[in-house]
Formats: C-alpha cells, structure tokens, sequence
C-alpha cells in the first residue's frame, strides 16, 4: 500500500517561496516580463527601448515584471553578449495591464507568444493559473488539474486538444494542493506528472509545458508566478522508473503486481522490463506464478522521486526473493559508454570477469573484476565506445562460464548486463543485456 506521496520541494517551502510577500507591481504603467522558452537557442538578453534588462538568461528562465513606458514599445531578445536579434518587436503596452512575452519555438523559428492580463489579483482565499503549451515537439495534449489523488481514468481532462502555443484562459481556484498531469490528445497514458503543487492565496501562476530532456518525461512545468522573490520554478516529472528482471532459472513465467494491480503478465525467465512510471512512495510488490497466482515473492519496496530502478527476482525458486539496483542513467562523457555487470548467476558462486577487446586472450592477464559474487554488482563501468567481450570464469580458473562474444557499444549508450544461471536441464550459463540508455 502506498505510505508517502512526493510534494514538490520547492514548491512546499511555503515560507522561501510563496510567503515572501506580492510583487511590487505599479497599477499605472504596464509590467513586462520575459521568458526563454526556446529548447535549442543559447543565452539570450533581453532589451527593452534599447536598454539591456536582462542579461544571459538561461532555457525556461523568467525575468520578474518590469514597470514600462505606455504605448510603443521595442523589444529585442538578443544572443547573449551580441547585437545578434533572434526576437525584434514593437508591443503597444496598456496601462495597468501586465505582459509576459514567451521565446517560444526552435531557435531557426524563434517567436515571441505574448500574454495579457489586468493586474486584478484572485480573491481571497483562491489563486489564479494558465496553462500554456510551449514544448514545439509535442503535439496536441490533454490538461488534467485535479486533487493530489484522483484517478483520471473516469476524469474528463480540464482541457482538451491544446496545440502548440495554445494558451487557456485565466482560471481561478481555490488555494490548496493540486496535481496537473498531461496526456497526449485522447490517451489516458500520462507523460507528465507534476506530483503535488501547492497553490497559494492571492497568487497568480502561470503554468507552461516547456520540452525536457529528463528520462521520465519529454516536457516539464515551467511555473511562473507574480512574486518578486521567485518569478519562476521549474517542475520537472518526480516520478520514480522502475523496471523488473525475471532471473531466477527454475521459476514459472510470473505476473508481476504493484498494490494488487498487475501491470506484467506471463513474464519468462532472462527477460527485463521497459521502465515503469510510478510516483514515488512505498509500493507492495507482489511477483506470483501466472499459472496458479501463487505468490513467490511479496515486498514492499519505497521508490524515490527522480530516481531509476532495476528489481530482479533472483536465486532459484526455493529461495526466490527480490535484488533492488538504483540505476545511474545519466550520459557518459563524450565518446564513452556505461556499462554494469549484476551476477544473478547463484550456480556460479564466486567468479572472475574479463572485459577486453574481442581477441584478447585471457591467459595471461589479470580479471577486470575480481571474486565476484552473488547478487553483486559491478557499478557503472566507464570505457571509450567500441567493440568489447566479457567472460566470466569461476574464480581463480580460466575456465569460461559466460562469453558474451563480441559486443558493439556506440557513444552515449548505458548498459545492464545480468549474469545467469542455467535454465533446468542444461548446463549454459546466460547473460541478459539491458538497454538502460540510447
């Protein structure tokens, strides 16, 4: 059963972030404020009538609002540190009217999308927020804004179809603690998770779907607000990914539950999982024969927020139990790979790995990784790229268990390889390599 959901740090420090007191906004002359918002255009400044406001802003940063001339006025968002424009506009500004210009778009078709509001403030005891899709990549999405725990399953999206720089209406909610997630148009599967968002009395929010290159999510939530003392957070998808290896020889193929939902069915032996999105909390793992739904493994297991997780059922059916792996998915450096041996082999008992070049002959060299055991594993091992072979031996031999043969690993790519026991009846050892990354 769930024990804990995941609230937003940041977005939790009441005091650091939202009790600091409004903006200090005129009510006569217009406010502007300006956000990067394009995924691959650099640092940019911000010039306002030709003078420089902001300088080297970062992808999905915002300015606080700025009080501005009435009527005509230039705006330019330049390449850092150049005269270089990659945005050059004339806004006709309003008084006691608040702007917020949006670098939208690729930098080849960069744009400003502009938002208008009066400088009302929400009612007291509610917040005002917009969503804004500004993730050029994605296409036409559904907006859920519920309470923290709501299924969406039997929930009508609060807005639907929401093409690229769509932008809602302003609306207004009562204060408290909410969940936004995003679908594709028409789906229920979610690709993106806010987990709990506190919105604060008085407070107007603006909610954008800017691209990320996290694992878990293609977009995350730009949020800014109209408070001085933090005009933006970024909001990225906390949920934990976990996926699960079958690498006990002599089990039956299994289904696999997470509290009482099965969500892998018929599971064999030397297979693994893609990655399961789960918010993090303390789930009950339940891994039971698919013939009879005999339990043979039933754990809870906590999963933290922005974290990857590999969990193997291992060792033979009699002593089954789960080996919980926190992954590292986080690109190698330039021109490299990642690679992380596990020894699920419970057969093997302690034994020696060699990782050379295909030809290598093990005679006479030293083993790269030395009395290796049970349900240990290598850490993540960082190499050129290149072509690679790993044998396993019993320790101290040169007698061979495993022989990957001849592995090709291209640059950026991260890598799990388990080692395995026997399937009943033969005497092969296996090995079963994961693609963690690219």
């Amino acid at each position: 059963m769930k024990k804990i959901y995941f609230y937003l740090a940041l977005l939790l420090s009441s005091v650091f972030l939202w009790g600091c007191g409004g903006s200090s906004n005129n009510t006569h002359q217009p406010q502007l404020r300006a956000v990067h918002l394009s995924p691959d255009a650099p640092q940019v400044d911000i010039d306002v009538s030709g003078n420089t406001v902001l300088e080297d802003v970062a992808y999905r940063q915002s300015s606080n609002f700025l009080s501005v001339p009435v009527g005509s006025t230039p705006l330019q968002v330049l390449v850092a540190n150049t005269s270089t424009a990659v945005i050059d506009e004339t806004l006709i500004l309003n008084t006691d009217t608040k702007y917020t210009v949006l670098a939208v778009n690729n930098v080849a078709n960069i744009e400003p999308l502009i938002i208008s509001d009066n400088i009302e403030k929400p009612a007291n005891g509610f917040a005002a927020i917009r969503v804004v899709h500004a993730a050029p990549s994605a296409p036409e999405v559904d907006v859920y804004v519920t309470a923290p725990t709501t299924d969406i399953s039997s929930q009508a999206p609060l807005l639907e179809d929401v093409p690229f720089k769509g932008i809602s209406d302003e609306l207004e909610v009562a204060a408290g603690d909410y969940r936004v997630r995003v679908t594709l148009a028409n789906d229920n599967n979610v690709i993106y998770d806010s987990g709990v968002i506190g919105l604060v009395s008085g407070v107007e929010y603006v909610a954008i779907a800017a691209e990320s290159d996290s694992n878990t999510s293609p977009i995350g939530l730009t949020i800014l607000t109209d408070l001085d003392s933090t005009p933006f957070v970024n909001a990225e998808d906390p949920r934990a990914r976990v996926r699960v290896v079958h690498a006990s020889s002599d089990a039956p193929l299994v289904d696999i539950a997470v509290d009482t939902a099965n969500v892998l069915e018929d599971v064999p032996f030397a297979v693994g999982s893609d990655y399961l999105l789960l918010p993090p909390a303390t789930y009950n793992i339940d891994v039971a024969a698919a013939a009879n739904s005999q339990s043979v493994i039933n754990a809870d297991l906590s999963f933290s927020p922005f974290t990857d997780y590999t969990v193997a059922a291992v060792n033979t059916l009699a002593n089954i139990e789960p080996l919980v792996l926190q992954d590292d998915n986080s690109a190698p450096a330039a021109g490299n790979v990642k690679v992380r041996l596990v020894h699920a082999a419970v057969s093997a008992g302690s034994v020696d790995v060699y990782i050379t070049a295909p030809g290598t002959d093990i005679a006479g060299i030293k083993p790269s990784i030395n009395g290796f055991q049970f349900k240990e594993d290598s850490g993540y091992l960082e190499v050129p790229a290149g072509d690679y072979r790993v044998r396993i031996t019993l320790a101290g031999t040169k007698t061979v268990a495993i022989d990957t043969g001849s592995l090709g690993l291209a640059a950026g790519q991260v890598r799990t390889a388990f080692a395995l026991d026997p399937v009943p009846g033969s005497t092969d050892f296996g090995v079963l390599l994961l693609a963690d990354l690219n």
